[in-house]
């Protein structure tokens, strides 16, 4: 009689999969990958847009009414595969856009469509999408907006560039939501309380940004107006613990060398790309500075973080000078920025049943206030 098989060698116990939120957070993303070539500008340098060529004049006299100028802000929306996150959001931020205090735009923070940046995937995930969203939506382009399908003929965002970036009074047509006029993929949008500087960070993991964007940025830095809120905006994070993307510490230091030589550093700094909300506090020239990560706009796969997360505030050794301060990975949502002639507030608000519910607020202190 036969004799049974012993049984196989037990594997080891895996107690974690994946990385750590601490591996994730300290990643460099060397910058490697191809880069396609950036589209040409559409407007004059050097890149600026005021808000009063975006909104109409009830808008702007409601600004004045009631002190204060208040926008939705988050990315990564492409309701590819499920529809239902992204239009449970939308419906959620268009709550907002009436009553005594309405918010009078969307900023967004890339990845508007999925998996490429095709001109036919934008009537099924944003034309139709935000009809429910009267509102203007300004962008910075995200990895995915930029990529190209394989064998595709287009140029590298030719349908953002068609849509956000159109020459300025050329007419949109009467079926489609409005083209915006922004001068260039990366580019400023004025107020005058609030300026936001918006950078394109390309399509390689954990982005990129050539010497022309940066020379331009510190530029940007280096003229803005010193009593307004400067915030920086763009679609790969500085920091991140997520479990998917993580940090781009190189990132960081091409934008510090961008500080030091401007004299300045933005008061705030929101991304996306990561499918989650994270908020850190960076201490920056003896200054808190709020680098904000936020794609949780309804592209249907969240990311979770890595494990090893301590209790917020959570610190992390190998960045003593960066703090999360708050983090939601569980659920879909959006941040409401209310600007004012001292400052900004910063809501977000995750969605219950297509409802804006409170999850994390913060405030953004100019440098000047300080």
């Amino acid at each position: 009689m036969l004799g049974t098989a012993p049984p196989p060698p037990a594997r080891p116990l895996q107690l974690h999969s994946g990385p750590s939120a601490h591996e994730q957070l300290t990643r460099r993303h060397p910058s490697t990958g191809h880069s396609p070539p950036l589209p040409a500008p559409t407007g004059p340098a050097p890149y600026h847009l005021h808000l009063a060529e975006v909104l109409g004049a009830t808008e702007l006299d409601a600004i004045r009414r009631t002190g204060e100028r208040r926008f939705h802000c988050v990315g990564d929306t492409g309701g590819h595969h499920n529809p239902i996150p992204q239009r449970a959001v939308i419906a959620a931020m268009a709550t907002e856009l009436e009553g005594e205090r309405p918010v009078s735009f969307f900023f967004h923070l890339g990845d508007i469509v999925y998996l490429h940046g095709e001109r036919a995937i934008y009537d099924a995930q944003f034309f139709e999408p935000y009809r429910v969203y009267p509102a203007p939506i300004l962008a910075v382009a995200g990895n995915h907006d930029g990529e190209l399908a394989p064998g595709s003929e287009a140029g590298s965002l030719a349908a953002f560039v068609e849509q956000f970036c159109a020459p300025a009074h050329e007419p949109s047509p009467p079926e489609r939501r409005p083209a915006l006029h922004q001068p260039n993929v990366y580019w400023t949008l004025e107020h005058d309380w609030v300026t936001v500087i918006g950078l394109y960070s390309g399509v390689p993991e954990g982005g990129r940004l050539g010497d022309e964007q940066l020379r331009w940025l510190t530029g940007e830095l280096r003229t803005a107006r010193p009593e307004v809120t400067l915030i920086l905006a763009m679609h790969h994070p500085v920091f991140s613990a997520d479990r998917m993307h993580g940090s781009n510490l190189e990132l960081r230091d091409a934008l510090d060398a961008c500080f030091a030589s401007a004299g300045r550093a933005p008061d705030a700094v929101f991304s996306a790309h990561a499918h989650n909300y994270q908020r850190f506090t960076r201490i920056y020239e003896g200054r808190e500075i709020p680098y904000v990560v936020a794609g949780s706009g309804g592209y249907h796969e969240l990311h979770g973080l890595g494990y090893g997360v301590p209790d917020t505030p959570a610190s992390f050794a190998a960045l003593p000078d960066v703090t999360l301060e708050a983090h939601q990975h569980r659920a879909f949502g959006f941040m409401t920025v209310t600007c004012g002639p001292t400052g900004a507030q910063v809501d977000y608000s995750t969605v219950v049943r297509r409802r804006p519910a409170p999850s994390d607020t913060f405030a953004i202190r100019p440098a000047s206030s300080i």
